[in-house]
């Protein structure tokens, strides 16, 4: 078995890296942004999200220090390597690189990812906002089993308890989880088809996965699921995301997601 040490950083390395490059946003994993900025795509002063820490420029961030480049790398005269056969670049005389090197973009190790759209997690109050509305629509699917208990609790403490109160009681349990899992089911196939429940539509919210689309079916159901048993579990679960730097819940981390303020 693997050792807590191991596994730990085996999480850690791949845990999604932010990097700002040029005003666009890019998303990828501590081993692949070490290759970008040793190939000189990504410069010391560029804003760098690491995710146990925030955003900092990538100079101040010890795991990337080693990788930049020691010497002066100019950038190419004619905007391409020598005997590319690339035309003169117009903007080549009046190019001044920022720093001591330039990056190469699309050159030594081929072009970044296309940039995402940089999010803004939801602030707690449309997050609770959401929370509540869907709460309170959770209750009608759940009405009729919650009706039924307590006709069943009333009719056995007004006269003696029989067997038919018991299965009254039973009927009641079984509606009120069949609620609740259709509610789950319709929850799960609105965050994969549009990325919001009833109540994150109301209160403005959408929830998406790290590279920006809308979670699978699946995963909305791993989340679905996930958040009740961490809520039912222990309500201070919920108090998870006024720590966490994206305000984040456990249950999003697992799934690779979070909320974010619908544009």
């Amino acid at each position: 078995m693997e050792t807590f040490e191991r596994l730990f950083l085996k999480g850690f390395l791949s845990m999604t890296w932010r990097v700002i490059v040029h005003g666009q946003t890019y998303e990828t994993n501590q081993e692949e942004l070490k290759q970008w900025v040793r190939g000189g795509r990504v410069l010391p002063t560029d804003q760098v999200f690491r995710p146990d820490v925030g955003w900092v420029i990538a100079s101040q961030i010890p795991e990337l220090q080693s990788c930049f480049p020691s010497r002066v790398m100019p950038p190419p005269p004619f905007g391409g390597m020598p005997g590319s056969g690339m035309a003169p670049s117009p903007y080549a005389a009046s190019y001044t690189p920022p720093l001591p090197y330039a990056p190469l973009y699309g050159q030594a190790g081929g072009y970044l990812p296309q940039p995402i759209v940089l999010r803004t997690p939801a602030s707690l109050g449309r997050r609770l906002l959401g929370s509540l509305v869907d709460t309170f629509i959770s209750l009608f699917f759940t009405s009729l089993g919650w009706l039924t208990i307590l006709i069943a609790l009333e009719a056995s403490a007004s006269r003696s308890r029989s067997s038919t109160d018991g299965d009254m009681l039973m009927v009641g349990c079984f509606l009120l989880f069949l609620g609740g899992f259709v509610y789950l089911l319709l929850n799960s196939y609105l965050i994969s088809r549009s990325g919001a429940t009833i109540g994150k539509k109301f209160a403005g919210t959408v929830i998406l996965r790290d590279d920006g689309r809308y979670l699978s079916f699946g995963r909305a159901l791993l989340r679905e699921l996930l958040k009740g048993v961490f809520g039912n579990a222990c309500f201070l679960f919920n108090l998870w995301l006024l720590f966490d730097s994206e305000n984040q819940q456990l249950y999003d981390k697992a799934v690779r997601a979070n909320v974010y303020k619908a544009s």
